[in-house]
C-alpha cells in the first residue's frame, strides 16, 4: 500500500472528511486505550479487504479465516515526519521511515493472531494493530521488521507480539481493563496499555518509538507468565521467554500423554512435568 495517495493534505474539503469520519466511527481501539496519537497524523481510511484476500501469499485456509473473521481494516493514523515530529530512521539491517497504525474491526475473536500474522507480512511498512469486536473487547499486535537477506528491496518480521483479548471500558474518564478469570492479569494488562502513551515514548526516531513498543510487548507477555509487568529490553529477556515457551509446550505434550499411559507410564510421566514446572519457575522469575 503507498500511504502517499492517502496523504494528509492542507485542504479544508479533506480536513472536514477528515472529522466527519472520525466522528461518524463507530469504535477507536486507540481512543479507548488513550495511547493519544498526534491529531495531525489522523487518517481512518478504508483498506479493501481484497488487498489481503489477492494476496498469493495466503493458502486458502488463511483466505478463509480472513475472510470470516475480519469485518473491516481501517489504516488509522499514519506517522511520518510530515505528521509528526520523529525522524526516520535506517540501518544496515531495518528502516523506520514511518509507522503505519491500522484498526481491525472483528466479526468474532477467532484467530486474530494469525490475522496479525497474514497483516504484518502483507504490508511492508512497520505496523501497530489493533483488534476490536463489537462487544468492546481489544487485542494490540506488533511486529519488527528488518531487510530480507534471500530478496534485495522486500522486509520480513523477526517476531510477532500479539496480545490476548482485553475487555477494555472508560468510566467517570479513567480506563478499566476486565479479566474475569484473573485478576492479576487485569493488573498487568492496565499498566501495559498504560505503558503504550504517547507522551511516554523516547521520540528521537521511529526506531526509537518501534523498540520502545518492542520493549512494552515483550515486557506484556513476560508478565502472562509472571503475573508482573516491567519494561525492560527486549534482547536481553527475549531468549528466557522463549525457553519458558519451549517448556510449556513440553509440559503440554507429556501432559496429553499422561492421559493414555500405563499406571509406571505415567509416574516416569508425572515426575517430569514436576521437574519441568519447577525449571520454568526458576526462568519467569528471572524475566
Amino acid at each position: 500500500m503507498d500511504t502517499d495517495k492517502h496523504r494528509l493534505g492542507g485542504t479544508t474539503e479533506h480536513t472536514e472528511n477528515t472529522e466527519k469520519e472520525k466522528t461518524n466511527s463507530v469504535f477507536s481501539v486507540y481512543s479507548v486505550v488513550d495511547i493519544r496519537f498526534p491529531e495531525s497524523a489522523y487518517l481512518h481510511k478504508r483498506v479493501p479487504k481484497k488487498q489481503f484476500l489477492e494476496n498469493p501469499s495466503l493458502g486458502a485456509s488463511d483466505k478463509k479465516l480472513f475472510r470470516e473473521n475480519v469485518k473491516n481494516v481501517y489504516w488509522e493514523y499514519t506517522l511520518k515526519p510530515s505528521t509528526c515530529p520523529v525522524l526516520p530512521y535506517r540501518d544496515n539491517e531495518r528502516e523506520y521511515l514511518e509507522v503505519a497504525v491500522l484498526q481491525v474491526e472483528m466479526n468474532s475473536q477467532k484467530g486474530h493472531k494469525r490475522i496479525a500474522e497474514i497483516i504484518h507480512r502483507v504490508i511492508p511498512y512497520p505496523l501497530m494493530l489493533g483488534f476490536y469486536t463489537e462487544s468492546g473487547d481489544i487485542a494490540l499486535s506488533i511486529a519488527p521488521k528488518r531487510f530480507s537477506q534471500a530478496e534485495h528491496g522486500a522486509f520480513v518480521a523477526e517476531r510477532f507480539y500479539t496480545t490476548g483479548w482485553m475487555k477494555v471500558t472508560i468510566e467517570n474518564g479513567e480506563l478499566k481493563i476486565e479479566n474475569e478469570n484473573n485478576c492479576q492479569l487485569s493488573t498487568v494488562n492496565y499498566q501495559f496499555i498504560k505503558s503504550l502513551a504517547w507522551g511516554n515514548m523516547p521520540l528521537q526516531t521511529y526506531g526509537t518509538l518501534y523498540n520502545a513498543w518492542t520493549d512494552r510487548f515483550t515486557g506484556y507477555e513476560c508478565s502472562v507468565l509472571s503475573g508482573t509487568f516491567t519494561i525492560g529490553k527486549a534482547g536481553d529477556r527475549l531468549e528466557g521467554l522463549t525457553r519458558c515457551r519451549e517448556i510449556e509446550s513440553r509440559i503440554s505434550e507429556l501432559r496429553g500423554q499422561l492421559k493414555k499411559a500405563a499406571f509406571n507410564r505415567q509416574v516416569e510421566l508425572n515426575t517430569q512435568i514436576k521437574q519441568m514446572e519447577h525449571q520454568l519457575r526458576e526462568l519467569v522469575n528471572g524475566l
